[in-house]
């Protein structure tokens, strides 16, 4: 065993590198041996410990297979040590061999194995230890430090011209077979003297940056590729643009324009030449196995690379300058194609595949990342840097091989710091002064042609550039504006050394629309930064990352329902939001007039409130089904009853902005679904997402100006009122008070909700935030101060709690629509007039406060979970609610409001609202009307003095007066706006829960966003209303028709024709006054016309029919 040991010290450490090379077939116990020895050395600290026995005399019996085992190095100094154990007889290596030794070609078969399967093996088996530094090296000396690489290469080529050294037949590392290079019987590189100057005059000539796009140019080009791309929604990056560079390369350096599939064949011929140059040996088996087919496709025999090579070389010529004589003109075009397939045509690719996988892997380039015209080229350095093309540079110098590893040079800690090997972004003009990887050094400038140093430097550096440009901007569409490629998985490593990636898909994504509150932060990111966010959320095996924890791996995002950090009842909340998704088209037939008798339903769902407050009655439907699914439902809540666990792993909670953006998209991807069918053109439903649609979004929803904005156009619309507060009366003269809720006790783990924001009007007739009451602190917040932040949180969560248990759940479900669904169901015939109309307008409520009751009301139930509160303090809340509901028309509650009349007459509930109020006020009064001439024959008509009683909702019925025609009237109108725009106002919050720092259930101490499982859980409660639904003024869409139908009691109800023609006249007029009211509010909510955001709650073409969500 010959050892060659080379050692360079400095002031902060040694550093050695051992080259071993066995001049016979090792032993296994001599391979072992040496394995312990490097293991050991890999502690040593003085060189001199080395032990440079030059021979070594073995009489053991050689090895068969121990071939694998002639070459091995390893840097002494590092933290990377060769493996314990080479296991050298592995079944791997008998396979990858098995076909070699059938070969008559004893002499080649060790060849391979010397120069190609022994390093490449040795790699394999170190999997599982530290990565190593670089590939073997292959005999002879080795010199490792920058300086001496330099210095070497600076040499190359004065004494290459005086004849001191030679090239051979090598590429990198790797000596080439010469019988795949029969016109000169080398690759380029190691061609005489007056051969490699013809060629590198030409190639000098067609690479001349005067002539080749800037990184402007290339980065147009491959702007253009990712756009064709987008048409198949992903791409493989290493093997498309290894083609698509095979086309730049033909059209830009020999303008000619390769076709897709000449490029496809030139990829499949660069593969086959390179492997027939290394793995030339079993020519004669292909040979004679060739009619194979596909088990021989991939492996060419020479005579067919040589073949190929002349039609390449043939077509080349033909493009070559008129200025390369035709004497030189095959030649030069040899050089061309060799640079196409060995040189440019091979790193360039390599060089984007590796730069694009560092984009995307957060433990080589941390987050956040920001690749601009400012640093693209110091990225693209260190690409090359760690991840060098070229890694070696062979001579030879009297009979013995000189290899200058470019590779070790390009990590050399002496010149690149104690860093060297991390990916980290240095100073421009250290790359230039000491980068090696185009062979730098080895250049002349004196016309002679004889530079061994890469002639395509500055085009690989700006194309890489412009392809890693191109990739980090966004990829618009014509529908979409922020569009970017994501890795399907995080690119892998691939080999021992970790450093080169296996090819990885790139998908595009275009679900980033703006549509949802947060949205806006994300688009602030690179959309390299998004896509790294979107693997960490999807990711099997990243089990680390809490947003992977929490989501879980999917194939497909509609699949993600491994919800492994989450507790039990918000994973099965999820998983209901979305299983109870159905299309429109599904629920036709549920839309016809029900003519079933009136009669108590068989089943109840009581919901018994605390403090003495009367029992609210849900009507249960009889079916099996439902009676299975209601005890399955019990054995649950007993099973949760009283399991509130509040303590949370700490990789739940958001505590950055970067947190917050992963947050953001991990609850786009959590409730994300399979395209569906479109919903109504009006509809907030959407056919790729269970959330659904909101009407407006906030940039930053955190924001003083975003405070206002929620107060009188948002959830704060019904809490606003004059300043009467002694305490607050400096800070200005109108409040949005959510004081109410200080008053109830919460759990340990969280603060009392309760706050009152405070704003001061300026002369413009804007708002300004001055001050924030809030509860649990007992003190009043100012701008600046350092609880600021928190204190608009509270608020914002004290709003979205108050008007989801309260003015959505409690009144508008459970009091008023339940009061009208259940009431006709049991006390009205089947073709009573204000049947069918109430029917119209109670669509599937029995089901909807059902299912509301069994996940939301009970103990250790959803809102009890999500919701601060101990269970007895969530009944009082409900009980505060039931109690504190009165019957009034919206123009009565319009007058109660306390808030001068210039300022409560454009907050948009009351401005649109009260218009809208009054179209179906309208119609109502003339449907009534039509059937009920005075007040005599409503006050007679048995089935209203039922009805009138609302036995099912005691506090619904003790506000009304006493029955009368304008009772009636002002009753159905009040009951048909709260089951549709109102109900659309109180339940539209999705504009505040998508974004963690927007608004949920629950105050932590000391946090201002909520906890990603809070986050699951309130938009789970919000997907419920993110299933299509019939639409007040339809669409005409199926499942969306027309309902004016319901109301023909012609033949069934015995009513005269010209009655139902007289509804459909009245039906039309109040349609077309809707729509005209939406033209209205649309006018309303355009930009500069007074709002301070838009509000469509109560714009009458995003009415559903009902509370049925």
């Amino acid at each position: 065993v010959h050892i060659n040991s080379y050692f360079h010290a400095n002031p902060n450490q040694s550093y050695t590198s051992d080259f071993l090379h066995f001049q016979g077939p090792p032993t296994k116990s001599m391979l072992s041996s040496l394995a312990a020895k490097f293991s050991n050395r890999a502690s040593a600290s003085d060189p001199a410990a080395v032990d440079d026995d030059e021979d070594s005399e073995v009489a053991e019996e050689p090895g068969t297979d121990d071939v694998c085992g002639w070459w091995y190095w390893g840097h002494a100094d590092s933290a990377d040590h060769p493996p314990s154990s080479l296991q050298l007889n592995s079944m791997k290596l008998s396979l990858q061999t098995a076909p070699l030794k059938l070969s008559r070609d004893p002499a080649f078969y060790q060849d391979f194995a010397k120069y190609v399967l022994c390093p490449h093996y040795l790699d394999r088996q170190a999997e599982g230890t530290a990565p190593g530094t670089g590939c073997p090296f292959l005999g002879g000396k080795a010199f490792l430090r920058q300086p001496d690489v330099k210095k070497r290469l600076e040499e190359v080529p004065k004494r290459l011209a005086a004849g001191e050294i030679e090239r051979k037949n090598e590429l990198g590392y790797l000596l080439l077979s010469p019988a795949t290079f029969p016109l000169t019987g080398s690759i380029g590189l190691g061609n005489d003297l007056e051969t490699h100057r013809k060629q590198r005059r030409c190639i000098e000539d067609v690479l001349s940056p005067s002539k080749l796009p800037n990184r402007q140019g290339w980065q147009e080009e491959a702007a253009l590729f990712l756009a064709e791309c987008q048409k198949k929604r992903k791409f493989k990056v290493r093997s498309s643009v290894t083609k698509w560079w095979f086309q730049m390369l033909f059209k830009h350096v020999l303008g000619d324009a390769l076709s897709t599939s000449d490029a496809a064949d030139f990829t499949k011929f660069q593969m086959a030449w390179l492997q027939g140059a290394v793995l030339s040996g079993p020519n004669a088996f292909v040979e004679k196995f060739a009619n194979f087919g596909s088990v021989t496709e991939a492996v060419w025999p020479v005579s067919k690379i040589i073949q190929a090579q002349e039609q390449w070389r043939h077509r080349i010529k033909k493009k070559l300058p008129a200025s390369v004589p035709e004497v030189d003109r095959d030649v030069a075009a040899q050089g061309i194609l060799e640079m196409f397939v060995f040189a440019g045509g091979l790193s360039v690719p390599l060089t984007i595949h590796c730069a694009l996988a560092v984009l995307y892997r957060r433990d080589l380039m941390p987050s956040p990342v920001k690749i601009t015209e400012a640093n693209v080229d110091v990225f693209v350095y260190e690409v090359m840097r760690l991840f060098p093309a070229v890694q070696g540079f062979c001579y030879w110098e009297k009979g013995e091989r000189q290899v200058l590893s470019l590779n070790a040079a390009l990590r050399d800690p002496g010149v690149w710091g104690p860093d060297a090997a991390k990916f980290t972004l240095k100073d421009l003009d250290l790359y230039k002064q000491h980068f090696v990887g185009f062979a730098n050094g080895a250049s002349t400038s004196d016309g002679s042609f004889d530079s061994k140093a890469c002639p395509g430097m500055q085009m690989s550096l700006d194309v890489v550039q412009g392809f890693v440009l191109a990739t980090c901007r966004w990829q618009p569409t014509t529908t979409r504006a922020h569009v970017y490629w994501a890795p399907k998985q995080v690119p892998k490593p691939q080999g021992v050394h970790k450093k080169w990636f296996a090819d990885f898909e790139l998908m595009i994504q275009d679900w980033l629309d703006g549509d949802q509150t947060g949205e806006a932060l994300l688009e602030e990111l690179q959309p390299v930064e998004l896509a790294r966010l979107l693997q960490e959320i999807g990711q099997a095996d990243n089990q680390e990352s809490k947003l992977a924890a929490l989501l879980g791996p999917s194939k497909d995002r509609d699949n993600a329902s491994r919800l492994g950090a989450c507790n039990l009842n918000t994973k099965v909340f999820y998983e209901l939001s979305r299983k109870r998704f159905k299309e429109l088209s599904a629920r036709s037939a549920s839309l016809k007039p029900d003519v079933s008798k009136p009669g108590p339903a068989s089943r109840y769902f009581d919901l018994h409130f605390a403090g003495g407050s009367p029992v609210i009655r849900l009507p249960v439907q009889d079916s099996m089904k439902k009676m299975v699914r209601d005890s399955i439902a019990a054995k649950i809540g007993d099973v949760l009853k009283d399991k509130i666990d509040d303590n949370l792993d700490p990789m739940m909670f958001v505590d950055n902005h970067l947190h917050r953006c992963a947050a953001i998209m991990l609850c786009q991807e959590a409730f994300a679904k399979s395209e569906g069918e479109k919903p109504p053109p009006h509809s907030n439903a959407r056919s790729d997402s269970y959330l659904p649609k909101p009407h407006a979004t906030f940039k930053d929803i955190t924001t003083d100006e975003s405070q206002v904005a929620i107060a009188r156009c948002g959830m704060g619309q019904l809490y606003l009122k004059s300043n009467t507060y002694d305490h607050l009366k400096d800070f200005g003269e109108f409040v949005c008070d959510m004081s109410v809720l200080g008053s109830f006790k919460v759990r340990p783990a969280f603060e009392r909700l309760g706050a009152t924001a405070v704003f001061k009007g300026e002369t413009n007739g804007s708002w300004k935030l001055t001050a924030i009451d809030w509860k649990h602190g007992d003190k009043v917040v100012k701008p600046g101060e350092s609880e600021w932040e928190h204190a608009k949180w509270v608020w914002r969560c004290s709003l979205i709690t108050h008007m989801t248990a309260v003015h959505h759940l409690v009144q508008a479900h459970w009091l008023v629509a339940n009061a009208l669904s259940a009431t006709w169901r049991e006390t009205m015939r089947p073709f009573h007039p204000v049947r069918r109309l109430l029917q119209v307008i109670t669509y599937n409520t029995t089901s909807i406060n059902h299912n509301s009751a069994l996940s939301l009301f009970p103990n250790g139930g959803m809102l009890h979970r999500m919701s601060p509160y101990p269970y007895e303090e969530l009944q009082k809340v409900f009980t505060a609610a039931a109690e504190g509901w009165k019957f009034r028309t919206w123009p009565e509650e319009y007058a109660s409001v306390d808030l001068p009349e210039s300022v409560k007459s454009k907050l948009p509930i009351y401005q649109d609202g009260l218009e809208v109020y009054e179209v179906m006020h309208e119609f109502v009064k003339s449907y009534i009307d039509l059937y009920y001439p005075d007040d005599d024959s409503v006050t007679s008509c048995p089935d209203l003095n039922a009805y009138w009683k609302f036995p099912c909702v005691p506090q619904y019925a003790r506000s009304l007066p006493p029955l009368s025609k304008k009772a009636l009237i002002d009753q159905l109108t009040r009951g048909m706006f709260d089951v549709t725009g109102y109900h659309e106002f109180v339940g539209y919050v999705v504009a505040y829960t998508t974004d963690p720092a927007g608004a949920c259930l629950q105050v932590r101490p000391g946090r201002n966003m909520c906890d990603l499982q809070e986050l699951l859980a309130v938009n789970s409660l919000v997907a419920g209303t993110g299933t299509p639904m019939p639409m007040f003024v339809p669409s005409g869409e199926p499942g969306d028709e027309d309902w004016l139908h319901q109301l023909d009691l012609t033949s069934d109800g015995g009513f005269p024709a010209s009655k139902f023609e007289t509804v459909s006249k009245h039906y039309e007029n109040m349609m077309s006054k809707l729509k005209q009211i939406s033209k209205t509010v649309e006018q309303r909510n355009a930009p500069g016309a007074g709002r301070d955001m838009p509000c469509v709650a109560m714009d009458p073409l995003t009415f559903e029919r009902s509370v049925s969500l």
